[in-house]
């Protein structure tokens, strides 16, 4: 450039007015200048360099300009720039067909632009505008890259750098050394504004900066970008004076004119949603009065009073960057939204309930009490029925004793020191349940509890009855039931049994479930030969009960298939003959001495909970010992037939319990009998109740019914089920029976190892002895003074799980019928049958001839 030409006349700001920043006067006609002696391009196509815009984002303080009279480094020629620090020859003309190739692509970027098109590249066809759309720039990138506006720098040999001296992906993102926004000699801006879109860059950079202030966004998350000397940009705010040349004095200052509508999102920086393929595809025309390409952007109104505080905005940032920084957040914000889950104590989906491990170790440590069942959990306890994970999570945690004393043992010289045998004249007998790992064993045992002459009496629990002392159950491998047990394959592992627990009958047979399905019935030495049957299929037992009279057995069943609980009942029929109440005939339904020679299901009641755990019944049959029973013809004995009956049943996951009246069904079996009548099945359980920590076992009596919680309370009710009284007994109650005897509930406390009787809000006794180490469950033999006999006993029978013994203690006084008596006030100890396994309950009865 001759010397004559000086930039000064070019880019220097002109005398006659304000520019559009507030900047001093510039020359009245700043582009008055011969386009050759400028070396500018953009002169030949415009008329003129275009005044570049502010772009969306902060500008930041140039450094001091240099003195436009001074001599250049080439020749002493001065060095060109204009007011925003642009280069005279800016950008060459090389650089501007590689920008218009690269603004044919999808995105600008180097993964998907044109090559450079290098100085001897074909240009572009002449039919296409020369500021034609970068389609890049619709996600709010300039078409050409961010505008900051350094100025021109210059190369060792004192050239002044362009493109093809630069990186050669521009648009390539540099997170952290901010190198994007220039060259990497340092210092060359390589994102110009687009000369041909000024208008609308103007006005978006106004538009941008107002939004930008009302959002009060932060910093951006990069460092300062460095000047060309290595200082930082912006040591001054915004508003304020740089120091420096007249480049920085004048273009940051804070009287800002508004910008017009921006075709842009009006959301802040970083939160445009991406515009649709349209607008990327289809750009408004261009008004005839602007400069080519430009993007339908109408001129910038008059200006309006700025903002009195402006903010430091973020710079553009490369889509790619954007996107990053967007999927992190959005991981992050996840991440958060996850944690805040957990800590307000959500649990993970698709997790299964842990109530136990089905190991012995820490058995007890994770009660079914108060805890909902998963179909998966569902399953495996019930495939796991009389095993000990089954009887882990069925009666929870263990309590390791009571710490109490040590209970006084019997004394006395009445006292049977050996067994009494065949010479005993009253007994009493039963079965013993009891977990066993021994596979040639079946978990049942035949137990003698009392036996009694005129002269001695036994206390002692023994194996075995009045005529052996073997423990397994005899009638489980021979006579009526091993026969019936033949045909129905394997017996599997017991998992409850019962008795009538207040009968006027004897109750000559218990009745067992195991966990095969299978159903069968063992007695005493004077009643055997007993029955079976199998459930139906899928339906696994998990308790039973019978009504008063012997009449209905009830079994508690899961079916995991369809993952519900119901209720079977099974009417019963004694064997003709056995007892002087026994009927001529088998009548199953009707009361009797419960020598059972045959069972039927009558019906299944569906349960509003679904893994029912517990069971008692009840029914005010009228019958006795001492009756003497035929036929049903002429109506005979029909008063003795029940008219009222019900169960309760319980569920411990759940903590409800549910009643099914039985009257209807005890009616219509005898009506079945006694008037030929058909016999409809119809009972139904009522609506479930729930009480707090978990229904650990139920009890049922005339009149009134009681429910032990693991929580150490036992619920007495009425007969609509609301709570009269509530007593606390010992830590996680694990079984709850009606005294044979007493008439009371008494409660054993599986996690205090003691015993509570309670009647009317109160405990009216407790058993607590050093001996007891993990006991499940207690009940007391019933009354032996039967068929004229003198002599009685109470004896409690508790079944200690851990301890593998079968304790016996005596409450109170025992009598003989030759007048002599043992015990007296409170409880004694008789002794403790050894058990090969860990019992869980016994059940039995007077053994009369």
């Amino acid at each position: 450039m001759p010397e004559d030409e000086q930039a000064s006349d070019l880019f220097r700001p002109a005398a006659p007015g304000p520019g559009v920043y507030g900047e001093p006067p510039q020359a009245a006609d700043p582009y008055d200048l011969d386009p050759e002696a400028r070396r500018n391009e953009w002169a030949a196509d415009l008329g003129g360099a275009p005044e570049v815009p502010q772009q969306p984002g902060p500008q930041y303080p140039s450094p001091q300009a240099p003195d436009p009279q001074a001599p250049g480094p080439q020749g002493g020629a001065p060095q060109q720039g204009g007011e925003w620090g642009e280069s005279g020859d800016w950008p060459p003309k090389s650089s501007q067909d590689w920008m218009a190739q690269q603004s044919q692509t999808p995105w600008g970027l180097s993964s998907s632009g044109g090559p450079w098109p290098g100085p001897d590249a074909a240009p572009q066809d002449a039919g296409a505008a020369p500021g034609a759309p970068d389609q890049g720039a619709v996600y709010g990138a300039p078409a050409s890259g961010p505008a900051f506006n350094a100025p021109p720098q210059q190369d060792q040999q004192g050239g002044s750098l362009e493109f093809p001296e630069l990186r050669a992906d521009p648009y390539e993102a540099d997170v952290y050394g901010h190198a994007q926004y220039r060259g990497d000699a340092g210092g060359q801006d390589l994102y110009q504004s687009d000369p041909y879109q000024a208008d609308r860059l103007q006005a978006e950079a106004r538009q941008a900066r107002e939004d930008y202030q009302a959002a009060q966004q932060p910093p951006a998350p990069f460092g300062p970008p460095q000047q060309p000397g290595g200082a930082p940009f912006g040591e001054q705010p915004f508003g304020e004076q740089p120091s420096g040349g007249p480049f920085g004095e004048q273009q940051y200052q804070a009287e800002v004119p508004p910008a017009p509508q921006s075709n842009y999102s009006d959301q802040p920086f970083g939160e445009q949603p991406p515009y649709p393929e349209q607008a990327r595809q289809e750009p408004a025309p261009a008004p005839a009065e602007s400069v080519p390409a430009q993007r339908g952007v109408e001129a910038p109104e008059a200006p309006a009073e700025p903002d009195p505080a402006p903010v430091r905005t973020a710079p553009p940032t490369h889509r790619g960057v954007r996107y990053a920084i967007y999927g992190v957040g959005g991981l992050i914000t996840l991440g958060l939204i996850i944690g805040i889950v957990i800590m307000l104590g959500a649990a993970p989906p698709s997790e299964p309930t842990q109530e136990g491990d089905g190991s012995d170790e820490g058995a007890g440590e994770d009660s079914g009490a108060d805890t909902a069942l998963d179909a998966e959990r569902y399953g495996e306890l019930a495939a796991a029925a009389g095993t000990a994970e089954w009887f882990s999570w069925r009666y929870g945690d263990a309590g390791g004793g009571s710490g109490a004393e040590e209970v006084a043992a019997v004394g006395g010289d009445v006292l049977a020191t050996e067994p009494l045998l065949g010479d005993a004249d009253q007994s009493v007998q039963g079965q013993l349940g009891y977990l066993t790992d021994d596979a040639g064993l079946t978990g049942i045992d035949h137990i003698t509890a009392v036996e009694s002459t005129d002269d001695l009496i036994g206390l002692t629990p023994r194996a075995g009855g009045r005529f052996s002392e073997d423990g397994p159950e005899p009638e489980l491998k021979e006579g009526a039931t091993a026969d019936c047990l033949s045909g129905l394959g394997d017996l599997g592992r017991p998992v409850a049994l019962a008795r009538p627990e207040q009968s006027g009958e004897v109750g000559a047979h218990s009745v067992i479930v195991f966990s095969s399905g299978i159903v069968a019935t063992t007695g005493i030495s004077g009643a055997q030969g007993g029955t079976c049957l199998q459930l139906p299929d899928g339906q696994v037992p998990t308790d039973v009960a019978l009504t008063d009279g012997n009449e209905l057995a009830l079994v508690t069943t899961w079916n995991p298939a369809s993952q519900t609980g119901a209720l079977v009942v099974l009417a019963m029929g004694d064997k003709s003959g056995s007892y002087q109440s026994s009927w001529s005939e088998s009548y199953p339904g009707l009361p009797n001495p419960g020598h059972f020679e045959s069972a039927a299901i009558v019906g299944t009641v569906d349960l509003p909970f679904t893994a029912p755990t517990s069971v008692d019944a009840w029914s005010n049959s009228g019958g006795s010992l001492s009756l003497e029973r035929g036929t049903v013809e002429d109506g005979a004995h029909r008063d003795t037939v029940a008219s009222a009956g019900y169960a309760i049943v319980g569920d411990l996951s759940a903590s409800q319990v549910a009643v099914v009246d039985l009257a209807s069904t005890l009616e219509g079996l005898a009506a079945q009998y006694y008037d030929g009548a058909e016999f409809a099945f119809d009972a139904a359980a009522g609506e479930a109740v729930g009480f707090d920590g978990g229904v650990a076992d139920v009890a049922a009596t005339e009149g009134a019914s009681a429910v032990a919680t693991s929580d150490g309370v036992v619920h007495e009710l009425d007969g609509e089920l609301k709570e009269t009284a509530a007593t606390e007994v010992g830590a996680n109650p694990t079984c709850l029976v009606v005294g044979a005897q007493s008439g009371a509930f008494i409660a054993t406390s599986r996690g205090d190892a003691t015993v509570s009787w309670v009647s009317g809000g109160e405990v009216s006794k407790e058993l607590a002895d050093s001996r007891l180490t993990d006991p499940v469950c207690a009940s007391e033999t019933p009354a032996m003074d039967v068929k004229g006999y003198a002599g009685n006993a109470v004896v409690v029978l508790v079944s200690d799980f851990e301890g593998g013994r079968l304790h016996a203690y005596l409450d109170g006084e025992a009598t003989i019928p030759g007048g002599a008596t043992v015990g007296g006030e409170g409880f004694s100890y008789g002794g403790a049958y050894e058990v090969a396994g860990k019992p869980w309950g016994a059940s039995v009865t007077v053994d009369v001839d």
